[in-house]
């Protein structure tokens, strides 16, 4: 399985990490001369590219693309035309008929197409979800969600270009997965975006209230421009015969050597135990296993597509 890596900079590093820990050898292309350096020395890699085209049109199986939002498609495209399985991270795309042409020309071309999104991969969310839907917290009422940090966002991240949007197409659509997996189908949603003092030029803060079809509520809050954010649950599910939500302590015998994203579920105050894994080898190792065994890729491409349209949907467009 021949892996190319394209991205090698800030976030590639953890696809690289994950790579390396699945003993996988991989290539890599990164315009920046400094980066291809680290990963010859620090990786075991198959080839460094400084040139996109070159790299694409290398012996690559897999490409793994890890740059601005405003790149995803046309690089995806070109990679899918040249018969080679696609990840992506987050978000897809930012617009849905670029996000639709893709899965569906890696389907005509018999491809594994697969957005990277972690949070749909963490153990403790799994096991909270699993809890919903089996029924032991009773009817679904109300889901809150919401993340509160102070980030500055450097390099590209602080222009709205290519970010396609602001805070909540990048880090809030992370959150966005967990809260449509609770609440379901929705019919209507009041969103605000707006800037809290970040130097991004994008928006920084939003807020909104969901109505699930079910009849269900929705609060959902994601922010980079909180100063000394307060130590919230990430996710708090009430139904009618009780509540999980997401403990914010340390969470309880987990190895410090594996990578998740939240910490342990509390259903009706009693902490609930789960069993470990590393999200990110989760994600990256069950998509090369998709395609080695020729099985559906473990993030379906409908939940990255359903979370896109709640984006745009909540920016107005």
């Amino acid at each position: 399985m021949n892996i190319l890596l394209i991205g090698g900079n800030g976030f590639g590093r953890v696809h690289a990490e994950t790579y390396r820990r699945l003993g996988l050898d991989f290539s890599v292309y990164d315009r920046n001369p400094q980066v291809l350096e680290e990963y010859r020395k620090n990786y075991v890699v198959r080839s460094a590219y400084s040139d996109l085209s070159e790299a694409l049109s290398g012996d690559s199986d897999v490409v793994d693309i890890v740059l601005p939002h405003n790149l995803h498609f046309d690089v995806a495209m070109k990679a899918i035309d040249r018969n080679k399985h696609v990840m992506i991270e987050k978000p897809v795309t930012g617009r849905i008929d670029e996000a639709i042409k893709l899965v569906n020309q890696a389907r005509r071309r018999h491809l594994k197409f697969m957005v990277a999104e972690q949070f749909y991969f963490d153990p403790s969310f799994r096991k909270a979800l699993e809890i919903v839907q089996s029924g032991r917290i009773g009817e679904v009422r109300t889901v809150i969600v919401r993340d509160q940090q102070r980030y500055d966002a450097p390099g590209w991240r602080s222009r709205k270009e290519e970010m396609m949007g602001g805070s909540l197409i990048d880090g809030g659509v992370h959150f966005l997965e967990i809260f449509l997996d609770f609440g379901g189908r929705w019919k209507y949603v009041d969103a605000h975006n707006y800037r809290g003092g970040t130097s991004i030029e994008g928006e920084d803060n939003t807020a909104a209230i969901f109505t699930f079809e079910n009849d269900a509520h929705g609060i959902f809050y994601y922010s980079w421009s909180y100063k000394d954010p307060p130590k919230v649950p990430a996710f708090e599910v009430i139904g009618t015969e009780g509540s999980v939500y997401e403990m914010k302590e340390t969470s309880l015998m987990k190895p410090d050597s594996v990578r998740t994203v939240l910490n342990q579920p509390v259903l009706n105050g009693t902490i609930v135990n789960v069993e470990w894994r590393d999200v990110y080898e989760s994600e990256i190792g069950g998509f090369i296993d998709s395609i080695e065994r020729d099985t559906e890729v473990p993030y379906p491409p409908e939940n990255a597509i359903r979370n896109l349209e709640a984006v745009l949907k909540m920016y107005g467009r």
